[in-house]
């Protein structure tokens, strides 16, 4: 009896194990950052990334997901343009002290649990650089045409990405413009036959009677 129940409790023990490791395994891990711990940068808008093993969990507003940046004394820097999807989030910010840095963060795992965590990076010169405040701080846009500049007065034009629709109009010409060379050579030609025709000499009757004369006194 003693010896079942010792069994029993290994294998609760075991099962027990192996659901805890399972369970923690389940959370998402960093696999890398940006920057990497120590790195060192000089002064400007520092985008601030964290990726992970798996999809971040996005609600709405980025509900449950901070990146926070402060500097050696714990005061927190401006930040802007918190970003979260796929298996990474991230955010800007703008630093113009030499420093040591520290980031928080926090998010939310695939399973819908909670993670953080911390890494340091600094800042070893200002070039002149000053500082923005978080509303200042510019959140770059995702175009889907590239930028042109023009060389008048500096302007600036989209050239825009062809279209379906774009392509299928230029076949359609392509294909108008074909049947209008189709048409155009078939007209020449005609042209050309009749005139040969209306120059061609035509048989007289005499011609005529001489075929016919031919014709009897060969029968």
């Amino acid at each position: 009896m003693k010896k079942t129940l010792s069994i029993v409790a290994a294998i609760a023990a075991l099962s027990f194990s192996l659901f805890s490791t399972s369970a923690a395994s389940a959370h998402d891990e960093v696999v890398s950052t940006d920057p990497t711990a120590g790195e060192q940068f000089e002064a400007g808008l520092i985008p601030v990334t964290i990726n992970f093993n798996e999809e971040v969990l996005v609600a709405e507003g980025n509900e449950g997901i901070e990146i926070r940046v402060s500097d050696s004394k714990g005061v927190e820097q401006p930040t802007a343009c918190l970003s979260a999807g796929g298996t990474s989030i991230s955010v800007l910010t703008s630093l113009a002290a030499t420093d040591d840095y520290t980031v928080d963060w926090r998010s939310v795992s695939s399973d819908g649990h909670a993670t953080e965590g911390t890494f340091k990076f600094s800042i070893s010169g200002t070039n002149g650089y000053e500082q923005e405040s978080a509303d200042a701080i510019a959140c770059p846009m995702l175009l889907d045409a590239p930028v042109a500049v023009s060389d008048e007065a500096g302007a600036e034009e989209k050239t825009a990405a062809p279209t379906a629709n774009d392509q299928n109009n230029l076949t359609g010409l392509a294909v108008g413009a074909g049947f209008i060379v189709l048409g155009a050579v078939a007209t020449a030609v005609t042209a050309k036959v009749r005139e040969r025709r209306a120059n061609k000499p035509k048989k007289s009757k005499n011609d005529d009677d001489d075929d016919g004369t031919f014709l009897t006194t060969i029968a």
